[in-house]
């Protein structure tokens, strides 16, 4: 079963924007390496891609409008210490987002399940110091018992953000784990 990310309020603005991005050049990026994948995503050709150097680090894709997404694994020695990751995240998200942005509306969290992987993911919306308009998302992916995926998105739904709204969708959307659960 493949859960989609975000809403399903903001899931009708994608709908019509979804078939014009369908066609864009996307590449298929694995974390940490190709050669030892945990989870795959499909990325838009013209979007910059940071290169991750080690299991832990981010990658991320960055629009030309500055909207940015951003993915990481952690691989923990026990499920304990996967439960205190998962807690840190959960736990940081509203932090930052008080720090760095206004108007911070957020829907109650969802639980989420990609390809038998449970995970949560926390939606929102504000405005970034520039009064500009964001759509946040905040997710975590359990990849096995100890590895935890995470997935931040902020992302320009008008103005400057051509797109980025239906093409980060689409993005999100493609994450799909390798390998068992490990859970099953």
């Amino acid at each position: 079963m493949k859960t989609t990310f975000f809403t399903p309020v903001v899931a009708v603005i994608f709908t019509v924007a979804s078939l014009a991005v369908a066609k864009a050049e996307t590449k298929t990026l694995h974390y940490p390496t190709q050669d030892a994948t945990m989870f795959s995503i499909d990325a838009p050709a013209d979007w910059k891609v940071t290169e991750i150097e080690e299991v832990g680090g981010y990658g991320s894709l960055e629009s030309e409008n500055g909207s940015i997404l951003q993915f990481r694994a952690v691989e923990c020695e026990s499920e304990e210490e996967a439960r205190k990751e998962v807690d840190s995240i959960t736990g940081s998200t509203p932090d930052f987002l008080q720090e760095n942005y206004t108007d911070i509306q957020l829907q109650d969290a969802e639980r989420i399940t990609i390809e038998g992987r449970q995970g949560a993911q926390l939606a929102g919306s504000g405005k970034d110091k520039e009064g500009n308009n964001v759509e946040f998302l905040s997710a975590f992916v359990l990849l096995t018992p100890t590895t935890v995926a995470e997935i931040w998105a902020v992302i320009y739904p008008e103005g400057r953000g051509d797109n980025d709204l239906a093409i980060a969708k689409t993005v999100l959307d493609s994450f799909k784990p390798t390998g068992s659960s490990g859970g099953e």
